[in-house]
């Protein structure tokens, strides 16, 4: 009976070493897509696709170190008929697995970490026109209120109620054009 439950275990070190192993590849050629189940999976690794992409690309030969090791070691049980034997490999195997696996994914995170974040110039194009946010208006210009050349104020700093004009709250607005903050005094 625990001949045939460490095959099973060995069986599971071999499936699981390929799958390390496949993520691994697929990690180290920029493949994996990013998503929550597989890879190398930190707030750095998921912040965008491109830090994705490094950081299993960083983790990804110890990632198929670590299915080796799985996987042979799972094999060598397999052929061993000494429990004693059996019951070593299993625990080396994988002992040996998931530490490549944890320090692979340490120095893929670390390498994600390192990837600077992407700027946006302006409001990227998303404000459609909308002159409360600094860097909407074309450069030079003057059209951005809190510039030195236009003389305004900026929205959240004028006292007057209205709310400041960020990124996401013109996203927010953009569906209804209700919503829109004007500085202009309305004449109800």
């Amino acid at each position: 009976m625990a001949g045939q439950a460490l095959g099973v275990i060995a069986g599971l070190l071999v499936l699981g070493g390929l799958a390390l192993a496949v993520v691994g590849i697929l990690g180290w050629r920029r493949r994996l897509p990013r998503n929550r189940f597989a890879g190398v999976r930190t707030v750095n690794t998921l912040r965008d696709d491109e830090t994705f992409a490094v950081g299993n690309q960083i983790g990804a030969p110890l990632s198929m170190a670590a299915g080796a090791v799985a996987v042979l070691g799972g094999l060598a049980v397999l052929a061993t008929p000494s429990t004693a034997v059996r019951l070593t490999l299993i625990v080396l195997a994988a002992l040996g697995a998931l530490v490549l696996t944890a320090v692979g994914g340490v120095l893929g995170d670390r390498a994600a970490k390192l990837v600077p974040v992407p700027t946006l110039g302006g409001c990227s194009g998303v404000c459609a026109g909308c002159s409360l946010v600094d860097g909407c208006g074309s450069a030079g210009s003057g059209d951005s209120v809190g510039s030195a050349d236009s003389g305004g104020s900026d929205a959240a700093s004028a006292g007057n109620g209205a709310r400041a004009v960020t990124k996401d709250t013109v996203s927010a607005d953009a569906g209804s054009s209700s919503d829109v903050t004007s500085d202009e005094p309305s004449s109800n």
